[in-house]
């Protein structure tokens, strides 16, 4: 009695055509289906090569140039004065009646 269902379900899986999943092959195929989206995006044909190694530091002059003037913005900034809520709205109001025709 109990060895009539193990075999038919052994014959039940003879007869199934599925695959077992492969997870690893599928989270593959993924990532190589976006990478290739995002090359498309970026209209690449290729991913870019290599860049090497990492670009030589800025020197100390052009660094020191760069903080002094987002210091001097900055300070600008502090000192602009407020704006004031009614200067961004218009003064003036025009209506221009309109008459059926």
């Amino acid at each position: 009695s109990v060895l009539l269902p193990l075999a038919l379900l052994g014959s039940v899986r003879a007869l199934s055509t599925c695959r077992t999943l492969d997870l690893e092959a599928a989270r593959l195929k993924r990532i190589e289906a976006v990478r290739g989206q995002i090359l498309s995006k970026l209209r690449l044909p290729e991913p870019p090569a290599d860049p090497g190694p990492a670009p030589a530091p800025l020197p100390e002059e052009l660094r020191a140039l760069y903080n002094s003037t987002r210091e001097l913005l900055r300070q600008r900034e502090r000192l602009r004065p407020p704006l004031d809520p009614d200067e961004y709205y218009a003064k003036e109001l025009l209506r221009f009646p309109v008459t059926p025709g």
